[in-house]
């Protein structure tokens, strides 16, 4: 049974945003593709994906709940904030191929600037489905550009939404009273129960073979590196080790296209927190065959 979502009212939110800003002036004397290139390179967008100047478009286009902002969001960083959405969001259904159903059927939202948590960069909120971003770091000393592109939240989306995705397919296709999310949540059990449902199951291998070497006897160099090199619980989370694992997975998918995006993903831990490109390639069939089980449950 599907979840019905309300709109969800975040902060201060317009329906058109930047209309006549500076940005706008800009881009329409250089042209939209000076700004994206700034953090995105390869396959150009089409046509659709660079016209894309209110929240309103963002949300029909991609089937989201909401998009808002926090209060020290100004117009020209709002408008900017929607165009890099918009361009991450084309680029991860890209890899999924969820037919820009990127917001689960408008159960999705996005708050830029307006719901930090605990000093985290980017998070989800599991009972609310909003992906929080933390607005760029003030700093007069280095370029607007630069901040915006590689500062706060950025370059935290492909790992929120693969949150979205752990919590969406388990909370709402495979529904389990004892377990919300299909990784199995906060739970650090490096032994899993035996999954029969298919969504489960295809879960469930993805995390075995990122900690076992040997199923249940030897874990393996990944898992090492994180038990060496992390103290406390957070990076060995399932649901904490899925996401790491597919922003890694959209990165390796989209590099194979000839496509960067920094504003999708760029590294926010010690590098040791991620999969190897060797290690990726082990289970990426693993990970295609969870994308293709999603995409015809969605």
């Amino acid at each position: 049974m599907e979840k019905k979502a309300t709109t969800i009212k975040l902060q201060d939110t317009s329906t058109i945003i930047g209309r006549n800003s500076r940005l706008e002036q800009y881009w329409e004397k250089n042209g939209f593709e000076n700004f994206y290139i700034k953090f995105r390179k390869g396959l150009k967008l089409p046509k659709q994906f660079q016209t894309v100047d209110s929240v309103e478009k963002l949300i029909s286009l991609f089937k989201l709940n909401s998009v808002g902002f926090g209060n020290w969001v100004t117009q020209e960083d709002r408008f900017n904030y929607i165009c890099a959405l918009t361009i991450a969001l084309y680029d991860i259904d890209k890899v999924v191929k969820f037919k820009q159903n990127l917001g689960l059927h408008n159960l999705v939202s996005f708050s830029f600037g307006a719901r930090g948590a605990g000093g985290a960069l980017a998070h989800f909120e599991p009972h609310t489905f909003i992906i929080n971003v933390t607005r760029y770091i003030d700093n007069k000393d280095v370029d607007k550009e630069q901040r915006f592109v590689y500062t706060g939240g950025a370059g935290s989306v492909a790992h929120e939404y693969g949150h979205a995705i752990d919590y969406y397919f388990g909370l709402f296709k495979e529904v389990d009273k004892e377990v919300g999310a299909l990784t199995g949540g906060r739970s650090t059990r490096q032994k899993w129960r035996q999954e029969t449902t298919p969504l489960r199951k295809a879960m469930t291998e993805i995390l075995d073979s990122i900690i076992w070497k040997e199923k249940y006897k030897t874990t393996t160099n990944y898992y090492d590196r994180l038990l060496k090199n992390f103290d406390g619980d957070y990076m060995f989370r399932r649901n904490e080790i899925f996401a790491r694992a597919f922003e890694k997975y959209i990165q390796f998918e989209l590099n194979a296209i000839g496509i960067t995006n920094k504003f999708l993903h760029e590294t926010k831990y010690d590098n040791r927190a991620y999969l190897s490109d060797a290690e990726m390639r082990n289970i990426l069939p693993l990970f295609r065959n969870l994308i293709a089980l999603m995409t015809k449950r969605l």
